[in-house]
């Protein structure tokens, strides 16, 4: 089946008054790469985040802090949440989604062609996961890695897990998967849970959640929200909104720390 952005993806509008929110973590050169790091840095364990097309958003920073909380306690051990500057400190403007403008939509096509292209992308979250594995003086110690993906990352998550990627993530979330293709899940080798949104399509995501060849799987749909309400889109001044947000964020720490 032919996959395309859905249209969640770059229509749902995003909140422009966000409330500031101090992140708990530290930024830290590894491997080259700048990185948002909280957590326990002497774990085994370690979550690799894919943000959205909005970048180090404070809905983002937020919630590596409470996945990273949560399983601090955990009886296999903490983990340490890791997230790379994927876009070298550009983002998608806001003002760009929804497109009103041919120049808007010109500049977020143009974005993503140059800098969120999975062809860019997903090499540089391999090699960066797969040099984590290898001996270095920040993370000394970690051995299994799991991958977050959000909106645009959601699906980076399921191309870094096909079965030709050699089993460098042990387990993936999605959460408000974009251009979600249900072919391409017939080859992911790992343990997955889809967390959605009401604007994703159901019947594709469904035959996507069938086709995961797996029986170690998930599939979750908040049914009253929006597109990128666990990241860059989560209006946390709701409290109906922040109380599933954390709904999602805890379904995502149980399925991590079982398969992690």
């Amino acid at each position: 089946m032919a996959s395309t952005y859905s249209n969640a993806c770059c229509e749902t509008p995003v909140p422009h008054n966000v409330a500031d929110y101090q992140a708990q973590g530290e930024w830290l050169d590894i491997l080259g790469e700048k990185v948002y790091v909280v957590g326990d840095k002497a774990a085994n364990r370690a979550i690799v985040w894919v943000f959205d097309i909005f970048g180090y958003s404070p809905q983002t920073l937020r919630g590596a802090d409470v996945v990273a909380a949560n399983l601090l306690s955990s009886s296999k051990g903490p983990v340490t949440v890791l997230i790379p500057d994927w876009f070298d400190g550009t983002v998608a403007d806001k003002a760009w989604v929804p497109p009103v403008t041919d120049d808007q939509a010109a500049k977020l096509g143009n974005f993503i062609k140059t800098k969120a292209a999975p062809e860019l992308v997903v090499p540089r979250v391999l090699k960066f996961a797969e040099a984590l594995k290898q001996h270095q003086t920040i993370l000394p110690n970690i051995q299994n890695l799991g991958i977050f993906g959000f909106c645009w990352g959601g699906k980076l998550a399921s191309i870094a897990c096909q079965k030709s990627s050699d089993g460098v993530f042990a387990v993936a979330v999605q959460t408000s998967p974009s251009k979600a293709d249900p072919e391409e899940a017939r080859n992911i080798s790992v343990p997955m849970a889809l967390i959605l949104s009401k604007d994703e399509d159901l019947p594709t995501m469904k035959r996507f959640y069938d086709n995961i060849p797996t029986p170690y799987k998930l599939l979750e749909r908040f049914d009253d929200q929006i597109h990128g309400f666990m990241s860059g889109r989560g209006d946390l001044s709701d409290p109906g909104v922040k109380a599933e947000v954390e709904r999602g964020y805890n379904q995502a720490v149980e399925f991590f720390d079982k398969y992690l």
